[in-house]
C-alpha cells in the first residue's frame, strides 16, 4: 500500500520520460502479459514520482471537452529547470534486463537506460532541485523502465530472457540486413522532451497533460 503523502503531493501525477512509439512495440508486448500496471501506466521512466498534486487544469469555458493542460506556474518552473539541459541519447538495454528484489516472492524486471554521459541523472537532479518539495521518495535515483513482475528469482530470470528475445526480434525485423549483426540488444532513443502525466482516479490510466522540450 502506498504511504500517506502530504497534501501538496500526489500518486496521481508523475514527471517522466516516455519513449517514442516507434520503439515501444517489443516493450508493450512483454508488459501486456507480465506487468500488472499495464492498463494504468504507459511505458515510462519516472523522474519524480509522486509529483505535485493537481499539476493540470481544464479550460474554464469548456471543461468537459477541452484537454487538460499544465498550470502556468508548473510550466514556468519546468522550463526554468531544463533550459540548460540539452537533448541526449539513451539505449534501453535488455541485455541483460535489470531487476529489483523487493522480497523473496516479489521482483520487478526493468530495462536499463544507458547513456555515454550522466545526462539522465543531470536532468533528474535539475528537476529535483526546482521541485524540492517533491521529497517523498528519498531513495537514490535509479532510472529504469519496468516491464513486469515475477514471484521468484527464476521467474525474474525467465522474464528477463523473454524481454531480451522480444527486443532482439524487433531489432532484427526493423534494421537493414547489413546492420543486424554485432549490435547490442537495446532500443535507441533520443530524449528531447519530458512529460507530465496524470490520472483522475487511482484506477484510471495516466495521460499526458504537459510536454516540455529540453534546452529551450
Amino acid at each position: 500500500m502506498a504511504s500517506r503523502l502530504p497534501p501538496h503531493l500526489s500518486y496521481k501525477s508523475s514527471l517522466a520520460l516516455l519513449p517514442p512509439t516507434s520503439i515501444t512495440a517489443p516493450v508493450e508486448g512483454v508488459r501486456k502479459v507480465h506487468d500488472k500496471h499495464f492498463a494504468r501506466w504507459p511505458p515510462h521512466i519516472n523522474l519524480i514520482y509522486p509529483f505535485v498534486a493537481s499539476p493540470s487544469e481544464e479550460e474554464a469555458d469548456t471543461p468537459d471537452v477541452s484537454p487538460r493542460h499544465l498550470k502556468h506556474d508548473i510550466l514556468t518552473r519546468l522550463n526554468k529547470a531544463v533550459k540548460d539541459v540539452q537533448p541526449f541519447n539513451v539505449s534501453l538495454s535488455a541485455d541483460p534486463a535489470g531487476s529489483f528484489h523487493h522480497s523473496k516472492k516479489s521482483k520487478t524486471v526493468w530495462l536499463n537506460p544507458i547513456s555515454t554521459t550522466d545526462a539522465i541523472h543531470d536532468l533528474q537532479a535539475a528537476l529535483q532541485a526546482e521541485f524540492a518539495e517533491c521529497n517523498a521518495d528519498t531513495r537514490p535515483f535509479n532510472p529504469h523502465l519496468s516491464i513486469g513482475q515475477a514471484k521468484s528469482d527464476d521467474g525474474a530470470e525467465s522474464l528477463s530472457l523473454e524481454a531480451k528475445r522480444s527486443v532482439a526480434d524487433f531489432l532484427m525485423s526493423s534494421r537493414p540486413e547489413e546492420q543486424r549483426e554485432a549490435r547490442s540488444v537495446a532500443l535507441d532513443w533520443s530524449v528531447d522532451k519530458l512529460f507530465v502525466i496524470e490520472r483522475k482516479g487511482f484506477h484510471d490510466r495516466f495521460v499526458v497533460v504537459g510536454v516540455v522540450e529540453l534546452g529551450k
